[in-house]
């Protein structure tokens, strides 16, 4: 029903530099961001649409067009100018853009910059490998180091592990390389054998933290030296489900429905359980933003909901062959646009369902065409 506006979106966002964050070209979302243009940019390769495939191929030059020595990419670059984060660095960028390469290199047959490209890859690998800081097969992320720049998980962070191997797996068949094959494995079963109780005898990271840790029917959000950090996040598990790990799904599915019964709808949070005013975390949340406070109950990271992140999730629930969730969750979106304006706007408060964040974003758009696979 809102395809085609939802295109419109991401075509009206293509710049001669890439794919732009929104449409509505103001403040930092006027700029080319490795996370928002290479999941958009992807989602244009799933749907086999030329317009969105450009631009992906646009922002992966501009991206790494302003590679940093040590093989960083930026989070965002805007006309000549880069930024590589600003109260912290982002880690996710770096993976982002390593994904977006391969994925686009692979659809597009474009040998040349396949080998272009190839020293910057192996660069920005080199470069996540020593964000591991203690050479163990995990990647370490500040606070506020991913697209959840302004919310509380750091440390081990299932998202930005379960993306590396993405990146890793991708490379590895794009470049035939059996080492990076090797590790893509590697990191895969780490991930599965430290994110969730399971009965294999590999040694934990934390083997103090990992025997207090609850079971859950989904993958743990992060690891940290002071313990998990158990709460559900959603993107997280999201892409650990799209990209094949071990996941009890039955379990994971019957837990979505239990989340669905709890808000009254299918927008479920990005992460769960909220936290409040009077939660141990919420001196975390409370001084962690560069331009106004946007985390209250329910919104924006603190349990805000993400089309772009439930797009994810569908699509891997229906690559999974579980079908009738990701439909609850289409139909429950579609029903939003119908009565709440088809804006594609950022986030929706998941307490009364308020469309919130920048309009004609990208990331909705993509969400909503995700769904639609």
């Amino acid at each position: 029903m809102f395809t085609q506006q939802a295109l419109q979106v991401i075509e009206q966002s293509i710049s001669g530099q890439g794919i732009l964050a929104s449409s509505e070209r103001k403040d930092n979302y006027a700029r080319v961001w490795s996370r928002d243009s290479m999941m958009t940019g992807i989602t244009g390769v799933l749907i086999k649409n030329k317009n969105i495939v450009d631009g992906l191929e646009k922002s992966i030059k501009t991206l790494a067009a302003h590679q940093a020595e040590n093989g960083q990419i930026p989070s965002n670059v805007d006309g000549e100018k880069a930024s590589y984060g600003t109260l912290v660095g982002r880690t996710d960028a770096t993976i982002w853009w390593i994904i977006g390469a391969c994925e686009y290199i692979m659809y597009s047959g474009d040998e040349n910059l396949k080998e272009t490209l190839k020293e910057k890859i192996d660069k920005a690998f080199s470069c996540l490998k020593t964000w591991e800081f203690n050479l163990r097969g995990l990647l370490y992320s500040p606070l506020g180091g991913n697209w959840a720049d302004e919310y509380i998980t750091s440390g081990y962070v299932l998202y930005d592990n379960v993306l590396r191997y993405w990146a890793l797996e991708r490379a590895a068949e794009l470049y035939e390389d059996k080492s990076l094959k090797s590790l893509a494995e590697t990191t895969k079963k780490l991930i599965e054998n430290n994110f969730r109780k399971n009965s294999s005898q590999e040694t934990k990271y934390h083997e103090t933290a990992y025997q207090k840790a609850n079971d859950k029917p989904y993958l743990w959000a992060s690891l940290n030296a002071n313990g998990y950090d158990e709460r559900f996040d959603l993107a997280g598990n999201a892409l650990a489900v799209l990209l094949g790990f071990d996941l009890d799904l039955d379990a994971f599915t019957h837990f979505l429905e239990k989340l669905s019964l709890e808000f009254g709808h299918w927008m479920l949070p990005v992460f769960y359980p909220i936290v409040f005013p009077n939660s141990t975390d919420w001196n975390l949340l409370e001084n962690n933003y560069s331009y106004d406070f946007k985390n209250q109950p329910y919104h924006f990271h603190n349990g805000g909901s993400w089309p772009i992140y439930l797009g994810w999730l569908c699509l891997g629930l229906k690559k999974r062959d579980y079908h009738e969730i990701s439909l609850k969750i289409f139909n429950q979106y579609e029903k939003l646009l119908t009565e709440k304006g088809a804006s594609f706007r950022e986030y929706y408060s998941t307490d009364q369902l308020i469309p919130s964040g920048t309009n004609h974003l990208c990331f909705s758009a993509s969400g909503y065409l995700l769904m639609k696979i």
